[in-house]
């Protein structure tokens, strides 16, 4: 590279770095202001929001607290459970299994489990694919998740498709597959058995090997353990009163316990490098990261076999609710941007509003 072309290169870069650094002042300017006023409208104890462009993770802030007993404050540190946003990052695991030739996207999914099968259904079960699965067209039962009080209730994950999971109900066939969207939070429990049977391991330590770890997420795991519990805010429900933590067998579905910066590396994945690459390249190829987030059939064009599409935002997200937990992951791919914002409570508007005022933000014509 001549000097010349160093020089217009480094000045470009140093340019955009310098633009990031101000766009992250300015908007920590307006939620310094607007933020704390949030949680005091809502009665809510505290949000962590972190912030990320292009390959790097830009920023974090937070207010309120952690509990608010002893008033600990929320840091970068601090884990949180994100709910259904687990199953995005099951998806990337799953797909390494595919990019591995292991897995077929279209092929039934009862060929690839061993210690469980859905059960024969006038719909169709050989019509139950991978594919359908992740992108809740499947036709099978059971949306949300009950969870257990208490660690030592946790069932295996085979006795949890059979039904054994606190009232949530058996996983099975409901209506015919590929002609509809319908949420199923049982799909992804078929997934986590695949990962299992599939790879010989865990789920808990495959995801760590293929996807926590490689991501940087070194603060992240679906093994919630009381060390896991010491490191995290503590929960409260939607009158800001303490609730317990709730445990699940259906880790694919609902339990990853994370901090706001690794959830952050984790929104990287879908975002673009300087080679114009996803940053994910480093788990599964940019063909399949492709199809894994362009729309499915039957879902109106916003879900694909990973994140909830938005059109009139131009971004790519997940929303996960729990009980005392309510986190949001949104990457604004127009602009090579993203962000997370988790709660510690069931207190919905408070996310809700932190992520409208953002986008009012990102979205201001250039002209204002």
């Amino acid at each position: 590279m001549n000097k010349l072309l160093f020089f217009i290169v480094f000045f470009v870069i140093s340019n955009a770095q310098a633009a990031d650094a101000t766009y992250f002042s300015e908007l920590k300017t307006e939620l310094d202001q607007a933020v704390p006023k949030i949680l005091d409208k809502h009665k809510a104890p505290g949000v962590a929001i972190a912030f990320v462009q292009g390959e790097e993770v830009t920023g974090f802030l937070s207010y309120g607290f952690a509990d608010i007993e002893s008033q600990k404050a929320i840091t970068e540190n601090t884990m949180f459970n994100v709910g259904s946003i687990s199953k995005v990052v099951t998806s990337w695991g799953v797909m390494q299994l595919v990019e591995q030739g292991k897995v077929e996207l279209d092929k039934p999914i009862n060929n690839y489990l061993k210690r469980w099968k859905i059960p024969k259904s006038e719909f169709g079960t050989e019509n139950v694919t991978l594919r359908n699965v992740l992108s809740h067209t499947s036709g099978l039962s059971l949306g949300p998740y009950f969870g257990w009080g208490s660690p030592t209730d946790v069932p295996s994950i085979v006795d949890s498709l059979n039904g054994k999971n606190n009232g949530a109900g058996d996983v099975k066939l409901i209506h015919t597959p590929n002609t509809k969207w319908s949420y199923s939070g049982g799909g992804y429990s078929i997934v986590q058995l695949l990962i299992e049977d599939v790879s010989g391991l865990s789920f808990e330590d495959y995801m760590q090997k293929n996807v926590l770890e490689p991501l940087g997420m070194n603060n992240s795991t679906f093994n919630v353990t009381p060390a896991v519990m010491s490191k995290s805010a503590t929960p409260y429900d939607e009158n800001a009163k303490k609730t317990s933590m709730i445990y699940f067998a259906e880790q694919a579905a609902a339990g990853l316990q994370t901090t706001a910066i690794d959830l952050a590396r984790f929104n990287l994945a879908v975002l673009k490098n300087k080679e114009n690459k996803y940053n994910g390249y480093r788990l599964i190829s940019q063909v399949l990261i492709t199809e894994m987030i362009t729309p499915v059939a039957n879902t109106g064009g916003r879900w694909s076999m990973s994140y909830v599409g938005d059109s009139e935002n131009k971004s790519l997200g997940f929303a996960g609710f729990n009980q005392g937990w309510i986190a949001l992951t949104r990457s604004i791919t127009d602009q090579n941007r993203g962000y997370v914002i988790l709660t510690n409570s069931s207190i919905g508007s408070v996310s809700n509003d932190i992520d409208s005022l953002i986008l009012s933000k990102l979205r201001k014509p250039k002209s204002e």
